[in-house]
């Protein structure tokens, strides 16, 4: 599952926009014959079009697919994904899905950048067990090209990979950079977001109550 592919033709395409990013409908690519000359642009395996019964748009992996970053994500870190990159362009922002860095030492889940160019924030979807040092890492990859982050999960704290015996506690930032943003993950509970790299908790969606 896929909200980002590449046309033969028209290079890159969002099942997500109404337009797919270049000014074609959903019907160019979805049911076609003979099928749009659509592959992922992580493994370069073809894909095609689907529309879930939800009326969900995205793009899958034709059968005999190789391993795929994309295609080991969990359906709920797509969904969230395309959440953050929705509410960026509600905000003004323009917001594209799995950019990679200049060099490729990092990808952005999703890369908000204001249209004036002023600032560039990486939205990272979190909800993988994940240890604070790699945050840490992928956060000073980022920012040495310039990008900040902010880390979205469904958890009130990080999502560690090995439980602890000791009360919670919130990391707090320790060191910056000379222009002030912060090198080591911030978990606020609540708050907007801000421009300084760090973390934030998405809150989960209360369960409908049991009957008696």
């Amino acid at each position: 599952m896929a909200f980002r592919a590449v046309h033969a033709q028209w290079g890159t395409v969002f099942a997500h926009l109404p337009d797919l990013g270049c000014q074609r409908g959903w019907e160019a690519v979805w049911k076609t014959r003979p099928r749009a000359p659509i592959t992922c642009d992580e493994c370069h395996h073809p894909m095609y079009a689907k529309t879930s019964r939800a009326g969900l748009r995205f793009f899958a992996h034709a059968p005999g697919a190789p391993t795929c970053a994309l295609g080991l994500e969990s359906v709920a870190h797509h969904l969230l994904k395309l959440e953050l990159a929705t509410a960026a362009r509600d905000a003004g922002a323009h917001a594209e899905l799995e950019v990679p860095g200049p060099d490729g030492a990092w990808r952005a889940d999703v890369l908000a950048t204001d249209p004036a160019g002023a600032w560039t924030t990486a939205l990272e979807a979190q909800l993988a067990p994940i240890t604070g040092a790699d945050i840490t890492a992928r956060t000073e990859k980022m920012h040495a090209d310039g990008v900040a982050s902010i880390w979205f999960s469904d958890r009130p704290r990080p999502p560690g990979r090995h439980r602890s015996t000791s009360p919670p506690r919130t990391p707090t930032s320790s060191r910056k950079t000379a222009d002030g943003a912060s090198t080591k993950p911030v978990w606020p509970r609540c708050g907007p977001p801000t421009r300084r790299s760090g973390t934030r908790s998405v809150p989960r969606t209360p369960s409908p109550a049991r009957r008696p």
